[in-house]
């Protein structure tokens, strides 16, 4: 949960400081280093040999709870925490007592608490502190709502993950020692009735958020109260520094915010954090010059309207006569950008503007995004107050990020879309762009309300809707993904990418024919698009069309010899059990991408089932193992990744590690039948049937790929057996399967040479 790297488990763990000389563990855990430690306990990255994982864990000191009073107590609240799942907080898994100590033991969470940014980079920017207190005010509201407190709100509580999610620790445990001798909390954060022994509520959680808030744009508290009295205290808190005068650029939403966060009185605080989560939303919408205390700008720079009183359809005639373009192309423009009558195209740089959002909106070719980056310049070069130019750049820019997660492109992106808004706020497609990004970075409630916003503005854009289909995807909120998708679909016909994403979502949700219909109409609105032949292609391997998904594969190579289309082609000669064409693909695939683990691993099948010899074979899977510890490395949980691990060490007869691995995998997978069905697979080849059975058994009901399975050389003695077949009738399978007759397997390994 703390700022430590990531250590193997392999060799012998000298006791951690602050334990007695031999003592290392602490009931099953083994206790690998300590972490951190304060007035209440200490915290140590410990060895959970259950679930096979690290975890933090966070130790009482002895004598902190007194009595089966107390401990029922403190139970009763761990039960409540570990029932609450959201995103926001760190997770508890466990309470108990050992050696005289209580003990919980959450999530080890691999990232830099706010305290250690803050003191790395000093103050943050408004937008950033409020983009955190944001995800910080949706986790204490999930848990306020259980009736649970946290009492102890501050940077040191707050993580970033690395990846970029903040995560809310130590919800109402860290206090516990506390709240035992009625203090709770930090005397900085601490809410001024807390110093007059009331009780700790929602509205002092809530002020600690002020001064979270406050603290993490000026480095500073309002009030320094540690280590005085309660009379003291109250004197220091009426005498605090107001925020405007230690940051008089921050915009007034955030004052407000902040100040109303931090009221004496707690009546005047917000009546719970989703209001403050509300007001924070609000504060993100404000630029800098909407501060009324501190320097105005100047009026943002409004583009003359050619025909104030007219409505779209003469704006749309009388640009098209100025610029000497045809009405439908401004229509499509329209559209993509959003149709204000505000913002009417120049007609000194009307060709090239529409020229920069047509490669836009084919960016499915890789060139394409710079050249509208390039564009977009030229066009501000020429018009530097053109708010849809800005708004274009800014999501040429994201979309660049999305393909380098580059973060510098990213800052360009929110660079030109802020610079769109202080031109014209009355703009959608900024908004949409903010809208994926804060979607991207895990802020669903910000991303709602900034859709919501673009589609008010302009309730016929296509964009906002095909973004809105994103936000509602990643939510598990499928079929209203596919309503706004079909609505963009409405609103653009002429645009390919809609179909094309409905055809992704529908193939995800098992819906293949539906899928091939939106692939095939996004091919016919964009030929040379070869992401939309390629994944009809993945569909056609689904519905065992293998020669059609061959023919679309092929075409997506020709448009774009990408490495994951050789890779799928490799797959696809695997299953018409043509090995040594896969083996070809697989090469080629590495040739573009070294790295890739997987590949490197299907190689490795290609070369055992081909009869290249174990010599060839071992050495693609020590590559594939070499690659994915190293990856594990940085994604110790990843299921997916320890199933692989796993499948390549049973492949080389190394039974210890793929034991573990597998085992790992199964824990961490959340009952993907994919990660399932690899696990069965892997038992398999280590001659374990008795595993093997109800793993791929389950996979296959639950609906993993049949083809896959009735072709796999690995499963064909499995398929034949009894036993399976019973346990196909057991769980229920849905269709009938098609079993193929083989002799019993034996263990499989490169070493043995047995398949």
């Amino acid at each position: 949960m703390h700022d430590d790297p990531t250590r193997s488990f392999d060799g012998p763990v000298t006791a951690p400081a602050g334990l007695p000389p031999g003592r290392d563990t602490w009931g099953d855990f083994r206790l690998l280093a300590r972490v951190g430690h304060g007035g209440f306990g200490e915290v140590y990255r410990a060895w959970d040999p259950h679930l096979e994982r690290e975890v933090a864990l966070k130790l009482l000191l002895p004598g902190s709870v007194n009595g089966e009073a107390e401990y029922s107590a403190i139970l009763r609240e761990a039960r409540a925490l570990a029932a609450v799942q959201h995103a926001n907080i760190v997770h508890v898994y466990g309470i108990d007592r050992h050696d005289g100590r209580v003990g919980f033991w959450t999530d080890f969470v691999h990232g830099k608490t706010l305290s250690v940014l803050l003191e790395a980079q000093g103050p943050f920017g408004y937008r950033e502190a409020a983009l955190i207190g944001l995800d910080v005010a949706k986790a204490l509201s999930a848990v306020h709502r259980t009736g649970i407190l946290h009492r102890d709100i501050k940077t040191e509580n707050v993580m970033r993950e690395e990846g970029g999610r903040i995560l809310l620790m130590d919800f109402g445990l860290s206090a516990l020692p506390q709240r035992l001798t009625g203090i709770a909390g930090t005397p900085n954060y601490m809410a001024p009735e807390l110093f007059t022994g009331h009780p700790a509520t929602v509205a002092s959680d809530i002020y600690a958020m002020g001064v979270l808030l406050y603290h993490l744009v000026t480095g500073e508290y309002p009030a320094r109260l540690s280590g005085i009295t309660p009379a003291e205290a109250a004197d220091a808190i009426g005498k605090r520094k107001p925020l405007l005068d230690v940051r008089p650029d921050i915009p007034e939403p955030f004052l407000k915010a902040v100040n109303m966060a931090m009221e004496v009185d707690p009546a005047k605080r917000f009546g719970s954090a989703g209001h403050l989560a509300a007001a924070l939303t609000e504060s993100l919408g404000a630029s800098v010059s909407d501060n009324a205390s501190g320097p105005k700008a100047g009026p943002a720079p409004r583009r003359k309207m050619l025909f104030p009183a007219a409505g779209v359809a003469a704006i749309i005639l009388a640009v098209a006569a100025l610029a000497g373009m045809r009405s439908e192309s401004l229509r499509r423009w329209l559209h993509l950008a959003g149709n204000q009558t505000a913002s009417v195209v120049p007609a000194n740089v009307s060709d090239e503007f529409l020229k920069a959002q047509d490669l836009l909106q084919h960016s499915y070719k890789g060139a394409n995004l710079a050249a509208a980056v390039t564009g977009f310049q030229q066009v501000l070069q020429k018009d530097p107050s053109f708010a849809l130019a800005e708004a274009g750049l800014g999501s040429a820019y994201f979309g660049q990020f999305r393909n380098s997660r580059d973060p510098k492109l990213l800052d360009q992106a929110t660079e030109h879309i802020d610079k769109a808004l202080q031109l014209d706020p009355n703009l959608a497609s900024p908004y949409v762009t903010q809208a994926r990004i804060a979607a991207m970075e895990g802020h669903t409630s910000l991303a709602m309300q900034q859709i919501e916003k673009a589609i008010s503005l302009d309730p016929h854009n296509a964009e906002a809707y095909g973004s809105l289909a994103e936000i509602y995807k990643a939510n598990g909120r499928l079929n209203d993904s596919f309503t706004a998708l079909q609505k963009a679909i409405d609103l653009a016909p002429d645009d390919s990418r809609w179909p094309l994403r409905l055809g992704s979502y529908q193939f995800g949700a098992g819906n293949l024919q539906e899928a091939v219909r939106q692939l095939q109409s996004a091919i016919s609105l964009a030929p040379d698009n070869a992401t939309a032949y390629f994944d009809l292609g993945v569909v056609d391997m689904q519905l065992d069309k293998l020669p059609e998904a061959k023919a679309n594969l092929e075409k997506s190579l020709a448009l774009d010899p990408y490495f994951d289309t050789y890779q799928t082609l490799g797959t696809l000669a695997e299953l018409e059990g043509r090995f040594s064409d896969a083996v070809a693909m697989y090469r080629k695939a590495i040739d573009l991408n070294p790295n890739s683990y997987e590949t490197w691993g299907n190689l490795g099948s290609a070369y055992l089932w081909s009869g290249a010899g174990k010599d060839k074979t071992g050495q693609a899977y020590r590559k594939a193992i070499e690659i994915a510890e190293a990856e594990r490395k940085k994604t110790p949980e990843d299921a997916r990744l320890l199933g692989e691990l796993a499948n390549y060490y049973a492949s080389i007869g190394n039974k210890t590690q793929s034991s573990i691995f597998v085992r790992q995998s199964l824990a961490f997978s959340n009952d993907d039948p994919a990660i399932t069905y690899r696990a069965g697979e892997t038992y398999e080849i280590l001659g374990q049937r008795e595993k093997a059975i109800p793993l791929i058994a389950e996979s296959v009901t639950r609906g993993y790929d049949l083809n896959e399975f009735q072709r796999s050389p690995e499963l064909a003695s499995l398929r034949s057996d009894p036993a399976f077949q019973a346990a196909l009738v057991m769980a229920k399978t849905p269709k009938m399967i098609t079993m193929q007759t083989a002799k019993q397997s034996e263990p499989r390994s490169i070493t043995n040479g047995k398949h």
